[in-house]
């Protein structure tokens, strides 16, 4: 702890209560969850207002994200080459199952969908791309988790409150666990109902030379569309995984 910079660490902390939060918060809030003085969150506040960090609504007075973070923030996905890389493979297999494609990383101990292309259909489902969740959270997520270690798995679900969304949803460790060894057996992932009720989504990893699972990609769509092609998906889903991986260099 003595290399790190506490101004600059409540900075990050203060910046991190926005992703869960409603869109702007005043300085009496940010003191509660930041455990801080309200002085000391004003010099904050103050300091990351004047870099464009964060902005001040003036009518209200409450404080929001700035624009540098939006700057900063695409150049991340820019300069991230999975997703450049990606984007031919994800817009092939969208024109083939015509259903919601994601790709979905981790970021220590977070899953990140860092892009996606929605499906044609009128009637679809889709997600909020950057935005964290845990890695137990969904196909996609599971996909990577389950090809990460054992002790990076327990570290992730140790201690974990689980969230029941649907009737379909895990409600202990110990099923999440058995899902992981699942998904390692047969190389993919079917989802349906677990998070979203009526929504199926199939996810399945892309491996890099070192035998690394660094991203997975998901199809996903409302069930009653989905669940009749389901074979015709996993194909297509398994395929692009295939080629994506061999062209990073993985042999299998």
């Amino acid at each position: 702890m003595d290399n790190y910079l506490s101004s600059v660490r409540n900075s990050c902390k203060l910046l991190k209560v926005f992703l869960d939060s409603p869109k702007e918060l005043g300085v009496t809030e940010l003191s509660r969850r930041l455990q801080l003085s309200k002085g000391a969150v004003h010099k904050l506040l103050a300091t990351l207002e004047a870099e464009g960090f964060i902005r001040q609504n003036e009518t209200t007075k409450q404080y929001t994200l700035g624009y540098t973070l939006l700057e900063l923030g695409n150049k991340v996905i820019k300069n991230h080459d999975i997703v450049d890389f990606s984007t031919p493979y994800l817009r092939q297999l969208l024109d083939e199952t015509k259903e919601l494609v994601v790709l979905c990383v981790l970021d220590k101990r977070d899953a990140i969908y860092v892009a996606k292309m929605d499906s044609p259909h009128p009637i679809r489902f889709t997600v909020e791309i950057y935005r964290r969740f845990p890695p137990y959270a969904t196909s996609g997520s599971r996909v990577l988790l389950a090809y990460q270690s054992e002790e990076f798995q327990e570290k992730v679900l140790s201690n974990v409150e689980l969230k029941t969304y649907t009737p379909y949803s895990f409600t202990s460790v110990e099923e999440i666990k058995e899902n992981l060894k699942t998904i390692k057996e047969r190389g993919y992932e079917i989802s349906a109902n677990r998070r979203n009720q009526g929504v199926t989504g199939l996810a399945a990893p892309v491996f890099d030379a070192t035998g690394e699972a660094v991203a997975a990609i998901s199809v996903i769509g409302p069930t009653d569309r989905v669940a009749p092609q389901l074979e015709v998906i996993r194909t297509h889903l398994l395929a692009t995984t295939k080629a994506m991986s061999e062209q990073l260099g993985y042999r299998a």
